[in-house]
């Protein structure tokens, strides 16, 4: 009892954290739905927190409900949705779940950073991750904020050295999104790490096979429901449609070529601003990051950040980037780091962050899609 009541008392701020965070982005909402007597929105009585039912929300309060769904969403959101819908209404349920998410979130990164970095590094790392523009993921009714909470669970156990727990984490991981599978090689860099010795005989190595069976299992499901193991792939028609797989530098050039050769006038000045600066920024944030973390000899760091760089090198174009990136938290903390001895970057970070979060907030009130 003494034990929880220590870990409730660290837990609560975050808790506070998370809260706040739901009510800048329901007080953004308020503001450019309802700033006037004859808002649509006003008149006609529209929950605000309904203007950010969107896009793929429809789909998992869809499976929530019981109406059916794709086998494209992954069920460990859904599952706990689900539960807390029992007392609740799917949609707050929703939120629910995205909210407590968010406050393990904070709470497990603070204590991960806190284990190599001083104060300052973690709040910073805290402020870049809320206020990157894509941000907003974590408030909705999606995956992100579940997801990104069990990654960074993943990665602070795995220092603990805590290696059955590490592997169930990285099995919840896989049920939440497929690219969870990149934890395995991060488990087996960590064991590495710990000792090559004997590797086989090692209990902990057989642990991580827990991790892929997290897909498989899903896998399984999607044959039993479908008669086909890779549904949740191929039903993705209308992505498949008009992305295509090609080798990194095949991508990365033609990417370059077609968006920075062709004149912004054929484009669009909006489109060029959306996929060149924001998804390529995205992209070469996310490249640069990998890239200190290997000078930086972090490898598990190094490794998830990798893997990440090469999926999204390899699907052309690249689209999402800005929205996937937000869950690889090595990205903030590099950026903390980067910018502890220069303020005037970090303020104008965050200042930049923050412009492109609030447009991103009113794109989504308004149904507008942003990754």
């Amino acid at each position: 009892m003494k034990n929880f009541l220590k870990w409730l008392k660290e837990f609560t701020p975050f808790l506070g954290l998370s809260g706040l965070y739901f009510s800048f982005v329901i007080l953004v909402v308020f503001l450019f739905n309802y700033y006037a007597p004859d808002s649509e929105a006003l008149a006609q009585k529209i929950n605000p927190f309904f203007l950010l039912v969107r896009w793929d929300s429809f789909h998992y309060l869809n499976i929530v409900s019981g109406d059916g769904g794709s086998l494209v969403f992954f069920p460990l959101y859904t599952w706990i949705t689900r539960i807390f819908s029992l007392f609740f209404s799917p949609i707050f349920s929703g939120f629910l779940v995205s909210f407590l998410s968010l406050a393990v979130v904070l709470y497990f990164l603070s204590k991960l950073i806190k284990e190599n970095y001083d104060k300052e590094i973690s709040n910073r790392s805290l402020i870049l991750l809320l206020l990157f523009p894509t941000a907003i993921f974590f408030s909705l009714i999606y995956t992100e904020s579940l997801f990104l909470a069990l990654i960074i669970a993943f990665f602070y156990y795995a220092q603990k050295k805590k290696w059955l727990l590490v592997a169930i984490i990285g099995f919840f991981a896989c049920l939440t999104r497929n690219v969870g599978i990149f934890l395995w090689p991060v488990y087996l860099v960590y064991i590495l790490i710990d000792s090559y010795r004997h590797l086989l005989k090692r209990k902990e190595t057989w642990y991580s096979l827990l991790i892929p069976l997290g897909l498989l299992s899903y896998c399984f499901y999607c044959y039993l429901i479908s008669g086909n193991f890779l549904a949740f792939i191929s039903g993705q028609k209308g992505w498949s449609e008009w992305h295509t797989f090609l080798w990194p530098g095949a991508t990365i050039a033609r990417f370059f070529k077609y968006y920075l050769l062709v004149p912004i006038g054929e484009t669009g000045l909006y489109n060029f601003l959306r996929i060149v600066v924001i998804e390529g920024g995205s992209f070469l944030l996310l490249l640069t990051t990998t890239i200190y973390w290997i000078i930086k000899k972090h490898w598990p760091y190094a490794t998830f950040c990798l893997l990440n760089t090469l999926l999204f090198s390899c699907i052309y174009p690249m689209t999402s980037v800005n929205r996937y990136v937000v869950v690889i938290f090595p990205i903030f903390i590099f950026l903390a780091v980067a910018t502890q001895k220069k303020d005037w970057l970090f303020y104008s970070l965050i200042a930049v962050f923050s412009l492109f979060l609030i447009f991103n907030i009113y794109l989504i009130s308004m149904g507008a899609w942003i990754g």
